[in-house]
């Protein structure tokens, strides 16, 4: 009879055997399944347990390529190149698999070095998954190890290829405590869901009358793969192209083209960008026109900014009227005004109404200067140089 004393000493021996069985399993590659990828059983925070969820710390896993970038060529091979990071760590592993959006195995990996393998398991949909070896979880580089593996595309277009990552930055001690998993994914368009706009309309170097209209064309291609459209306009050569300037917008695929009312917003550096998404979730890179200008003209429409009222309200000066282009300036002066108005009067901080832009100007601290009763000259210049007459306001004793 073996005994009690013995038999702890063997359990200690199994439980010490698992611990260290289980430490190299990993330190060789994790199971199949672990890349958080839909119907996997997880990410590698299953085993890596001790932050509970992936993504809580200060790194990040990633994973490159042609494909990713400009979609893939059905039966064509490609380098992906997977990069885990995370400062001061100096031990790395991940797994990687591709999908289609039913979730079945898309294309083929193949290892390209001893730092990677195929794992021999297969997941749901026949999904396959390759990852690091133990040689390939040391890095030369502190902070950070790079991957790169072979992938062979589907030899029919299968349309959208999903590729899942999980990675982890271990802290070294072979062990799977302390160590962070990261997770994320990338998507491959193939040649019929790849969307691309080609602009139609040519705008360069026109000179647009505001409140004229003119209509917007482009041709696009997988359409089939489009979730929406919009189109804004920048004042600044492309730099921004804020919300505010947003002019059109659609779920409908198969609009391409829209009917624009230019605004009377003066500039020379007017550009268009019409972008969007795809039902796959990835954005359709943007088309941005030629550069354009947009100009207010004067003639019986009057579309010259002019001054019908002004109030002071607090510390605020509020100048009513019409015509007032996005970025006018204001002028006041009290004795001697120029005409038409300088720099030297130019009042600061002022800003067109965001309910009435072209209606109303609000000089937030230009009120605070004029004593009741005294008697100012205002003027407005849009930012194409029109200028408005001068407009007399006295201010009320009470």
């Amino acid at each position: 009879m073996v005994s009690l004393n013995v038999k702890r000493k063997l359990q200690a021996a199994v439980l010490i055997l698992f611990a260290l069985t289980v430490a190299y399993a990993k330190v060789t590659g994790p199971d199949a399944g672990y890349t958080n990828a839909p119907g996997d059983l997880g990410s590698c925070v299953a085993c890596h347990d001790t932050f509970h969820e992936a993504n809580v710390g200060p790194g990040s896993v990633r994973v490159e390529g042609d494909p990713i970038t400009n979609g893939y060529v059905p039966g064509q091979q490609y380098t992906l190149r997977v990069t885990v990071q995370q400062a001061s760590r100096r031990k790395f592993g991940f797994q990687l698999t591709a999908i289609d959006m039913n979730g079945n195995r898309a294309g083929t990996f193949e290892s390209l070095g001893g730092d990677t393998q195929v794992n021999p398991e297969t997941g749901l949909g026949g999904r396959q998954y390759i990852e690091h070896t133990q040689p390939g979880t040391n890095t030369a580089v502190v902070g950070s190890r790079t991957w790169q593996v072979r992938w062979t595309a589907p030899i029919t277009d299968i349309g959208t290829v999903r590729f899942y990552v999980a990675g982890n930055a271990a802290n070294g001690d072979d062990t799977n405590q302390n160590d962070y998993i990261y997770t994320s994914s990338a998507i491959a368009e193939s040649p019929t869901s790849k969307v691309s706009i080609q602009l139609q309309s040519n705008l360069d170097g026109l000179i647009l009358e505001a409140g004229t209209k003119i209509t917007i064309n482009w041709a696009t291609t997988g359409q089939q793969n489009v979730d929406n459209y919009e189109a804004r306009y920048s004042t600044d050569d492309g730099a921004t192209f804020p919300i505010t300037n947003l002019i059109f917008s659609t779920t409908d695929a198969s609009v391409t083209s829209f009917e624009w009312t230019v605004p009377n917003t003066p500039t020379n550096q007017a550009r268009i960008r019409i972008s969007g998404g795809t039902k796959t979730g990835a954005p359709i890179t943007p088309v941005i026109s030629g550069r354009f200008s947009i100009v207010v003209t004067g003639g019986s429409g009057g579309t010259v900014p002019k001054i019908s009222g002004a109030s002071v309200s607090g510390k605020k000066l509020v100048v009513t009227g019409e015509n007032f282009g996005a970025g006018a300036s204001l002028y006041m002066c009290f004795t001697s005004c120029a005409t038409p108005a300088s720099d030297g009067d130019k009042v600061k901080k002022v800003s067109n109404d965001a309910d009435f832009p072209t209606n109303v100007l609000v000089a937030r601290k230009a009120g605070k200067s004029i004593e009741r009763g005294s008697t100012v000259m205002l003027q407005v210049k849009n930012p194409d140089g029109t200028l408005s007459e001068p407009f007399t306001f006295t201010r009320p004793l009470e």
